[in-house]
């Protein structure tokens, strides 16, 4: 291929194509640590039973649905919080710490324009999920870990 005869925006092409190529073949690799996650208010529903002392925070507003949503809870917003809006493994117990280090302002900052659900409720979520986190005790958030790893591995 002669580039010098080429418009700049078949060249551009040719690049995209290029890294679309490159990103679909890592891809794969990386997929398995989110594909767990696929049912979320199944696996909420399962840990809110053996662990009912874990706020539901579900008095919210969907405003696509038109009413208060009770599947939309703190535990469904931590597990799409974890896999899709960081990316992190489901079965890492250090992920999870990560993730809940998150909600306690001990690791990353959380983007409240980002946060699962944000778009659809009619109130962020964000600030009374991190106070609910908060009120966790230690041992609360380690056994909420273990059902997490638990719940969300590959059956």
């Amino acid at each position: 291929m002669n580039f010098r005869s080429t418009s700049p925006r078949t060249i551009g092409l040719w690049v995209a194509t290029a890294i679309a190529t490159i990103l679909l073949s890592i891809a794969p690799s990386t997929l398995p640590a989110n594909a767990n996650i696929v049912r979320t208010a199944e696996i909420a529903q399962k840990i809110y039973t053996e662990l009912p002392e874990i706020p539901l925070e579900n008095q919210y507003f969907n405003q696509k649905l038109k009413k208060i949503d009770p599947n939309n809870t703190l535990i469904n917003r931590i597990l799409h919080y974890h896999a899709f809006t960081k990316g992190r493994s489901a079965d890492m117990r250090l992920d999870w710490k990560l993730t809940l280090a998150d909600y306690l302002g001990a690791n990353d900052i959380m983007d409240p324009a980002t946060y699962p659900s944000h778009d659809v409720l009619n109130k962020n979520p964000l600030d009374n999920d991190r106070a609910a986190v908060n009120t966790l005790t230690r041992s609360m958030r380690d056994q909420l870990i273990d059902r997490l790893i638990q719940f969300t591995q590959k059956s």
